[in-house]
């Protein structure tokens, strides 16, 4: 039964790792992440698309899953993450096995959205899941900074041109090569 509160604690961390992300560390590679955590799922693209494309996805991220404001918090939302997965010691097997089985339909939900690009509404209807309620924080950076070239070290473009001398293994997850930060 550890085993099993241990990967629900798991599939709920994935979550929130997602949802937590902030400004310009929010990507739409952290869906890779976020989907890793459930069978058949890829930790990264396949193959890396071309600079080009690489931006496209960046603009639709900005586009779709960017808001100037903060998303209302809601009555009852729990910002004492000390507490947020108190409701698992209570459960029973069949109960955390539901729980899991939860997690993971929303998380693959999530995932095999594949008709149209994934949106902000998408990202809402995951976090939902999870018991402390906390909606996730959608206010990128303003687009000549997420896109541009405006801060010095940060942006899109910077980013993937830190990945141009990467060969074979490369983590697309960090800056490159081999996940070095620009100086700022």
């Amino acid at each position: 039964m550890q085993e099993l509160y241990a990967r629900v604690v798991e599939l709920r961390n994935a979550i929130r790792q997602h949802r937590d992300q902030k400004g310009d560390d929010r990507c739409w590679l952290d869906d890779y992440v976020l989907h890793a955590v459930i069978e058949g799922s890829d930790l990264s693209p396949v193959q890396l698309p071309n600079f080009e494309e690489m931006m496209g996805q960046c603009t639709m991220f900005h586009q779709l899953r960017g808001s100037d404001l903060a998303d209302t918090v809601p009555v009852g939302a729990n910002f004492v993450a000390a507490t947020w997965d108190d409701d698992l010691s209570v459960m029973n097997e069949d109960e955390l096995m539901a729980e899991m089985a939860r997690l993971k339909h929303a998380i693959r939900t999530h995932r095999d959205i594949k008709d149209r690009p994934r949106s902000i509404e998408d990202d809402r209807v995951l976090y939902a899941v999870m018991p402390e309620k906390i909606p996730g924080n959608f206010q990128l950076p303003p687009i000549d900074e997420f896109l541009g070239r405006a801060k010095e070290g940060a942006g899109c473009p910077t980013f993937w041109e830190s990945h141009e001398k990467c060969v074979g293994g490369c983590n697309v997850h960090a800056w490159g090569p081999c996940g070095k930060k620009f100086a700022a």
